[in-house]
């Protein structure tokens, strides 16, 4: 069952038929399933043709998380994917295309469409949605696109959402955008969407997620860091597991930050190696050190310098590729602090590189993300919260927590 919200996107569809739809705002708002219900009601109206349709995405692996298990839903039939990357719909073709990269355009180049459905649109190259825009020339083609908010200045915004209700000369809407906000998807629960709110970093994460604004970054990143979260003692914890974030430098610091979950699951970073004007060798005996003293832990490592990531194997340590994803990684860490399940071990006495940095820390507000300073032990948090749990495993908020 449609939201009100969904709804009136339906109704838009049917009065005015935009060569262009838009559906921005907040996560879980809706906006992917009513496009994609859109989406297949165009192709429909194309039935046994066999013409092909354009599907696009950040990775296939999206295109699959985000629509096509919707489509499945929706069709009531599984939809698995040719050598192509295709699936058959009413009898055609969708195909399927990753358009983060700088070169995604040119696999859609010589493509004729009858149609395209752009799923989380600031996260694909702009040369990519302009040339799927481009291939779209069948008669009756149409475009839609939906995208979480980021930066005001993003081609998105400017080029598309900026220009709502343009017309070509017969009168057709040329472009239609919408704004989603959390509360718009109705099918939610209150207390998932009060949690939600709860679990939400301050600032502009709450103005992007929350009510869909397309604002800037302002000031600290970690706006909801508190003295609190420094404990002094970890003798009464009870860790289940370690792992670790390595952040390669030499001007720079380099940081190969500890972490340890406990049996509630929090995250405690009890160990901080801070340095500076240090070869590999270095980095390597620390990293033994550190298998010693925690077992043999994971170490999440910036792929920056893929030799050292090796010579850590060659030392028997289980080193791993980070997932460097900025603002994703950002988000994760700015949750965990909010909801005070990420702690920092500082015994008195003890000066931390983790200190310095967390106070200093703060956007560029031109280009929405941190300014590179003041990030290398930060930096190494980043890539061992995020790739150790990333959005899948982010902790599930107890009722008690709530204050209902």
């Amino acid at each position: 069952m449609l939201t009100k919200k969904q709804i009136e996107i339906v109704k838009c569809v049917q009065r005015e038929n935009p060569k262009i739809l838009i559906c921005s705002g907040a996560k879980r708002s809706g906006k992917t399933y009513v496009l994609t219900y859109i989406f297949l009601g165009h192709i429909a109206r194309y039935r046994n043709k066999g013409l092909s349709f354009i599907l696009g995405g950040a990775t296939q692996a999206s295109i699959r998380r985000n629509v096509l298990d919707d489509m499945e839903n929706i069709l009531g039939k599984e939809l698995k994917l040719d050598k192509t990357n295709a699936i058959t719909v009413f009898g055609n073709k969708i195909y399927c295309f990753d358009g983060a990269n700088a070169d995604s355009w040119k696999k859609v180049r010589g493509f004729t469409s009858a149609g395209a459905f752009l799923n989380e649109g600031t996260a694909l190259h702009n040369d990519f949605i302009k040339e799927v825009i481009s291939r779209c020339s069948y008669e009756g083609a149409r475009v839609y696109i939906d995208t979480n908010p980021e930066n005001p200045m993003h081609s998105v915004k400017v080029d598309y959402i900026d220009k709502d209700g343009q017309k070509l000369d017969s009168g057709q809407v040329n472009i239609r955008a919408f704004n989603f906000t959390l509360f718009d998807n109705t099918s939610l629960s209150k207390e998932y969407v009060e949690s939600i709110i709860k679990a939400t970093p301050s600032g502009m994460y709450t103005d992007r997620d929350i009510y869909g604004r397309w604002v800037t970054a302002e000031g600290i990143v970690y706006r909801d860091f508190t003295e609190d979260l420094y404990i002094k003692s970890i003798d009464t914890l009870n860790f289940t597991s370690f792992f670790a974030g390595v952040d390669w430098g030499y001007e720079h610091y380099g940081v190969i930050t500890v972490f340890g979950e406990t049996d509630n699951g929090d995250v405690v970073l009890v160990k901080e190696f801070a340095s500076q004007h240090r070869e590999i060798e270095y980095w390597a005996n620390i990293g033994k050190t550190i298998k010693d003293t925690y077992g043999d832990i994971p170490f999440y490592c910036d792929t920056a310098r893929p030799e050292h990531i090796q010579r850590f194997r060659r030392e028997g340590l289980r080193a791993r590729n980070a997932d460097k994803s900025v603002l994703s990684g950002i988000e994760q860490v700015a949750r965990r602090f909010k909801m005070k399940a990420l702690k920092i071990y500082r015994p008195n006495g003890i000066k931390l590189r983790f200190s310095e940095e967390i106070q200093m820390y703060a956007w560029n507000e031109k280009t929405g993300e941190p300014i590179k300073q003041y990030d290398d032990c930060l930096d190494s948090v980043r890539y061992a919260i995020y790739t150790h749990y990333g959005d899948r495993k982010a902790r599930v908020i107890k009722r008690s927590e709530l204050d209902l």
